[in-house]
C-alpha cells in the first residue's frame, strides 16, 4: 500500500509540474484588435514578440526574459505580451481586425531577424524602434523595460 501512495504522490507532482510549465508561456497573437481594446481599457501597451520555433535565441528570450517579465508583479499589469511565429501561417487578426497570418504580419512590419520585439500602442502604432536580435545579457531586460516604459508614456500621457 505504501508504494501506491508514493506513486500517487509522484503522479500528482508530475501533473502539477506539467500544468505549471504549460502556464509559463506567451500567448499567441490571435486577435490583435481585441488585444488592443483590452490595452486601451487598461491603458497599457502591447509587446509583440516575433519568434521562430527553431530559433535558440528566441527560446532564451522567451524563457529568460519575456515569461519572467510577464509573471513579475511589477510588470504584469503594465503590458500585454503576445507572440508571433514568423515562419508559420497561423491565422490571426491584425490591429485593424483584418484577417492575416503570423508570417504576413511579421513581413508587414519588416521583421527579418528573430527574436524581434516591438511595443505598440492601442492603435497598433509602434512606440519606438524594434529590439532586433538577442542583445547583451547584461542589458536586454533593461532595453525591454525601456521599450515598455515608452509604450506606457504613450498610453498614459502626463497631465491627464
Amino acid at each position: 500500500m505504501n508504494i501506491f501512495k508514493r506513486w500517487g504522490c509522484l503522479i500528482v507532482t508530475w501533473a502539477l509540474f506539467g500544468a505549471a510549465a504549460a502556464a509559463a508561456q506567451l500567448l499567441p497573437a490571435e486577435d490583435l484588435a481585441q488585444t488592443a481594446a483590452t490595452a486601451q481599457s487598461r491603458r497599457v501597451p502591447v509587446l509583440i514578440a516575433f519568434m521562430q520555433q527553431s530559433c535558440p535565441y528566441c527560446a532564451v528570450a522567451r524563457r529568460d526574459y519575456l515569461i519572467p517579465l510577464q509573471a513579475d508583479p511589477q510588470w504584469k499589469n503594465r503590458v500585454l505580451i503576445r507572440e508571433i511565429d514568423v515562419d508559420r501561417s497561423t491565422e490571426m487578426r491584425d490591429f485593424a481586425g483584418t484577417a492575416t497570418t503570423h508570417r504576413a504580419f511579421a513581413r508587414s512590419h519588416d521583421v527579418t531577424r528573430v527574436p524581434t520585439l516591438i511595443v505598440f500602442d492601442a492603435d497598433g502604432k509602434p512606440v519606438g524602434p524594434p529590439l532586433a536580435g538577442l542583445m547583451s545579457d547584461d542589458f536586454y531586460r533593461l532595453y525591454i523595460e525601456q521599450a515598455i516604459e515608452a509604450g506606457l508614456n504613450r498610453m498614459r500621457p502626463r497631465g491627464r
